[in-house]
């Protein structure tokens, strides 16, 4: 099937990381900036692991998404404690990352750097998911009136929830279930589809609103 093989979660990596160097070069608060790195480590890291895979058939690149699964684990927890405004956020964020890396380096020391870091893969969806829960839950008990659709962190967090939460449902509960099988790939596809649609959406939120001013 020809469709299975157009690279969908990598186009739309490189329309955000796009999108996130138009918009956000100047962007406040100043973390928002922080995505035009994170986005080039990602569609870099994304880009070798298609190309290396489809077309030099290097199979196990694991290292290179472990290594980069450190960096993934810091930003996004980093941002969850930008924009949760909670009096223990940053207790409650230095522990998740402690938590995280823990596991990291016990997978490490007991696999090495050529099996993909599962658990600490799947650890980390779940604590995502927690703060996504708790963004919104500080959201909501806000006493200020938001706009939902011109709020850039709902999005980033909208987008996360639903990443997060259902990619870390199937690969937990499903994944032999759904091992070589066409669905998966089309739920992790839609998922990467939504998510970075969200990340644009909320680019766009922080460009309006510095337009504002």
């Amino acid at each position: 099937m020809i469709w299975l093989k157009i690279p969908y979660a990598q186009i739309a990596e490189w329309m955000c990381f796009i999108t996130s160097i138009l918009l956000l070069t100047s962007a406040k608060p100043k973390f928002w900036q922080y995505f035009i790195p994170y986005l080039a480590i990602t569609v870099g890291v994304e880009t070798y692991g298609y190309y290396t895979s489809h077309y030099m058939h290097i199979k196990n690149n694991h290292w290179m998404y472990n290594i980069f699964l450190g960096v993934y684990t810091v930003f996004h927890i980093f941002i969850f404690y930008k924009i949760i405004h909670l009096k223990h956020i940053k207790i409650l964020s230095i522990f998740f990352l402690t938590l995280l890396m823990s596991v990291y380096f016990w997978e490490w020391q007991h696999q090495g750097f050529n099996h993909f870091f599962f658990r600490t893969n799947t650890l980390f969806g779940a604590l995502i998911t927690c703060l996504s829960i708790l963004y919104f839950y500080n959201l909501f008990t806000q006493n200020n009136d938001i706009e939902l659709s011109t709020s850039a962190s709902f999005w980033f967090a909208t987008a996360c929830l639903i990443f997060y939460a259902t990619s870390t449902c199937v690969n937990a509960l499903f994944l032999e279930a759904l091992k070589g099988s066409y669905l998966r790939y089309i739920i992790i596809v839609l998922l990467n589809l939504i998510m970075y649609s969200c990340w644009i959406k909320s680019f766009l939120c922080i460009r309006k609103a510095q337009n504002s001013i």
